[in-house]
């Protein structure tokens, strides 16, 4: 499914592309004189396939090293997984609001399914599971059940547990190491098409320059 989305988006991105550099070409047309106008032209329709396809390229491999780097999913696909303490995961499959948690080197540690909601506070995991809450303390592997929030509440001494969504957790795990992906990523992009004005305008004058010093030799 994974790759399957990908082509998908790269579809969808390559129309788009295509579809801004017509706009462009039309849009900046009638502002250029008539000294390098195809070529100009023609860098105007390649800035978005450019951009977009730097961007995206770029994009894949950050988001290839974030999930390297802090154990979690691409980022793309029917998946999501963000780890947890003590070697711990929390995975879900096809939606993140029905996950699970295990760790997967050590088949004796307790696994919990269907959850919905969690929070972490130190080597403890507490959270929602169907219509139970839970805490699973990730150092000696023990999973504790309770039938309401007050008795969580009462177990971990905090007034307000406040659960989040597997949703937002797996945001917060990654959140920081995005924008800063994101930001990268985006320089990365202004620099390709710096390079891809900067080159397509040179060689154009160039080629122009040793064309007028042939005619004049000759």
């Amino acid at each position: 499914m994974g790759i399957i989305f990908l082509v998908i988006w790269l579809v969808i991105f390559a129309a788009i592309a295509a579809i801004l550099g017509v706009i462009g070409v039309a849009v900046v047309y009638p502002f250029l004189s008539k000294k390098a106008r195809k070529r100009k032209m023609l860098l105007t329709f390649l800035t978005p396939i450019v951009g977009i396809a730097s961007y995206v390229g770029s994009s894949v491999i950050a988001m290839i090293i974030i999930s390297e780097l802090l154990n979690v999913d691409i980022g793309f696909g029917d998946s999501w997984k963000a780890p947890l303490p003590n070697g711990y995961q929390l995975i879900s499959v096809d939606v993140p609001d029905n996950g699970s948690i295990y760790k997967d080197d050590d088949h004796h540690a307790e696994s919990i399914d269907g959850v919905q909601q969690i929070k972490v506070i130190g080597d403890s995991v507490i959270g929602l599971s169907g219509n139970k809450y839970f805490l699973l303390d990730t150092k000696i592997h023990k999973v504790t059940y309770y039938p309401s929030a007050l008795k969580l509440q009462n177990r971990v001494g905090k007034t307000n547990i406040s659960l989040t969504s597997n949703d937002d957790y797996y945001w917060a795990v990654r959140e920081k190491a995005y924008i800063i992906g994101g930001i990268i990523c985006l320089l990365f992009t202004l620099f390709v098409l710096f390079v891809l004005w900067k080159v397509g305008l040179s060689f154009h004058f160039q080629v122009q320059s040793k064309f007028s010093v042939a005619n004049t030799t000759g």
